[in-house]
């Protein structure tokens, strides 16, 4: 599909030729601002039947700019990671992929919109600010050094087991997640039945005695695998219990030799910070979110 505007022509059908000017982009993009983009080119482009797809800016044969829309589960709001080539700032890109990507959120009736912004970088947090974006949160993204772990003194009878999912576990992992991140556990449910059958997606069940109180979800992209969707039962938490799932699945993906293990955590969540750091993660950047407020979303 192809939409033309004042200022070049949104692209969302990915080609080869495609591919290729993304990845140069987002190297000219390194290059300028001296670090890396947000998202791995391997995670942008990955196939998704659910997954909105990127939208491209194209000055005529030149891919001016770009920003990919992450939309996790339907509950969830939609998260915007753009960029537009240093030479073409200032002239509308960015804010007719903005406007796109508005359109993908009446579409799919997400939540809310949120533009997702590199804390070390003000270009991004300036977008923010002209099109009134509300900060709303930060997040660390820390990556794993296996030097560092510290693990758990372990007692008779208090060892958490961490067990594959299959789909038959699609109702028990919908109540974990659900309770863990209070939201509807029939939205999860659909959502879990929909990502566990794909090839970069697993899911775990953490055992105490035999009954479930945590979950957990890796995704893998390329040499990069993510720990996401970690929670433990409310009933459960402060006890130790969560460490040792997240242990068990560290040892896990570096017995299975992944280059890059990672995950994200909120900055004011500082009993989750604490719990990452004593398991060797380390911080690598920061990420700012700003929310889309209801007027912004209204103006076409």
């Amino acid at each position: 599909m192809n939409q033309h505007s004042v200022t070049g022509e949104i692209k969302t059908e990915i080609t080869a030729s495609d591919r290729a000017n993304i990845a140069r982009l987002i190297e000219d993009y390194r290059l300028y601002e001296g670090v890396d983009f947000l998202v791995p080119l391997e995670e942008m482009l990955a196939p998704s039947e659910n997954k909105p797809a990127p939208l491209l800016h194209y000055q005529g044969d030149t891919l001016t700019g770009f920003a990919y829309l992450q939309h996790l589960r339907p509950d969830a709001e939609i998260e915007i990671y753009g960029m537009v080539h240093p030479d073409h700032r200032r002239k509308g890109v960015g804010t007719t992929l903005f406007e796109a990507a508005k359109a993908v959120w009446r579409q799919r009736g997400a939540s809310d919109l949120l533009l997702v912004c590199d804390g070390a970088l003000s270009s991004g947090k300036a977008f923010a600010s002209a099109h009134r974006g509300a900060y709303r949160f930060s997040e660390h993204r820390m990556v794993l050094d296996p030097t560092s772990i510290k693990r758990p003194q372990l007692s008779q009878g208090q060892q958490v087991q961490l067990r594959r999912a299959e789909g038959t576990d699609v109702p028990i992992l919908a109540h974990l997640v659900s309770q863990a991140f209070d939201s509807s556990e029939e939205e999860m449910e659909n959502w879990i039945t929909e990502s566990i059958s794909a090839d970069n997606q697993r899911f775990y069940i953490g055992l105490l005695d035999g009954l479930p109180i945590g979950s957990l979800r890796t995704v893998s992209f390329g040499d990069l695998t993510d720990i996401v969707t970690f929670g433990v039962l409310p009933l459960y938490r402060g006890q130790g219990y969560g460490r040792q799932m997240l242990v068990a699945i560290v040892d896990l993906l570096l017995e299975e030799q992944w280059p890059g293990i990672a995950l994200d955590v909120e900055t004011k969540n500082a009993n989750a910070l604490g719990l990452y750091e004593s398991c060797g993660f380390r911080k690598i950047r920061t990420c700012d979110y700003y929310q889309v407020p209801e007027g912004e979303l209204a103006r076409s």
